[in-house]
């Protein structure tokens, strides 16, 4: 049960730090018996959970986070869902938060206020949790620069004595709505500037879309990005281009071995409302190549993979580059 997990982390983790962190039974618990215990409770096949205690050496502040992979894969950039246990394991705490590497080296000195303007950013964008969630930052008592900075990455949480850990239902349904959150969250932009979304949006109609469309047109964009997705993509569809037939490394050799751009086939108004994007490399991508692909997304609506290889001069490019094979 995860009431379990987070009681034996809670009440282990300072005394076990003592020991070596090689093949030890605790962080191996956390790493993967804990990832699969909350993996088995969001159930969500899009979502990654990760797990640590630290590298070579124990951790300060070890914690258990579940990530977007159109956001982020990583804790050191990016927003995302995590349970963090305070120094002395005393207390964990259910968080939406944010990476603070990233920002530290953007920001540098002013990093704390830039943490905590996103941070009052995200409750701006999802105030109705504020009746479920707790406003932060929270107060780890870390004594690294990393783990105090943890406190105020922190938008939203929820504060846990290990000694008085609530019970499994309440633990679990804390869980699905801090996820629920973050599922929200990401589909309004997250912690995007306005100037952030015009600068991903269509070049041609920027000035026209809506806020609703260009957080759209960017939450496209960055699924076609996500290189975990794009490796599957290339994997299951090959590497040549679904419009034309054009092959980077037929072109250039072996400098052009393994490239295509992966494109996300459902429209922009299509995307799921409130929840991420669970994708299919088979059937909801195509492979094209770079001018392929700007030509579909150039205007609205986007082309449709049909479409574009009924252009009479994308089917001249597919017989020609056809009758080289």
């Amino acid at each position: 049960m995860l009431r379990d997990a987070l009681y034996r982390i809670g009440m282990e983790y300072k005394t076990q730090k003592s020991a070596p962190l090689k093949n030890d039974p605790l962080a191996d618990f956390v790493r993967n018996d804990t990832t699969e215990l909350v993996k088995s409770i969001i159930q969500r096949d899009d979502l990654l959970v990760t797990a640590s205690v630290g590298q070579g050496n124990w951790a300060e502040i070890p914690w258990v986070g579940i990530f977007n992979p159109e956001i982020t894969n990583s804790a050191t950039e990016g927003i995302y869902v995590v349970y963090l246990y305070s120094s002395d394991s005393s207390k964990v705490y259910l968080c939406q938060g944010q990476g603070v590497t990233s920002i530290k080296k953007e920001f540098g000195s002013e990093q704390t206020s830039e943490l905590l303007r996103r941070s009052d950013l995200i409750r701006t964008r999802v105030p109705e949790f504020k009746e479920k969630f707790i406003k932060g930052p929270i107060s780890l008592n870390g004594t690294t620069d990393l783990a105090k900075s943890y406190d105020n990455a922190v938008a939203y949480f929820k504060e846990y004595l290990i000694s008085e850990l609530p019970s499994e239902t309440d633990l679990q349904n804390d869980l699905r709505n801090i996820v629920n959150l973050y599922d929200q969250l990401i589909l309004i932009g997250g912690t995007d500037n306005i100037e952030t979304l015009s600068f991903f949006t269509n070049e041609s109609e920027s000035e026209n879309e809506t806020i609703e469309e260009k957080r759209k047109y960017v939450r496209h964009s960055r699924i076609e990005r996500n290189k975990n997705a794009s490796k599957k993509v290339k994997e299951v569809l090959g590497h040549t281009c679904m419009g034309c037939g054009f092959n980077f490394k037929r072109i250039y050799g072996e400098r052009g071995q393994d490239y295509i751009e992966a494109h996300h086939l459902i429209p922009l108004h299509m995307l799921p409302e409130g929840k991420a994007v669970q994708m299919d490399p088979k059937e909801d991508f195509a492979v094209l190549c770079a001018n392929c692909h700007k030509i579909v997304h150039r205007k609205k609506p986007m082309l449709t993979l049909e479409e574009l290889q009924n252009i009479k001069g994308v089917q001249m490019l597919r017989k020609a580059f056809a009758s080289k094979t």
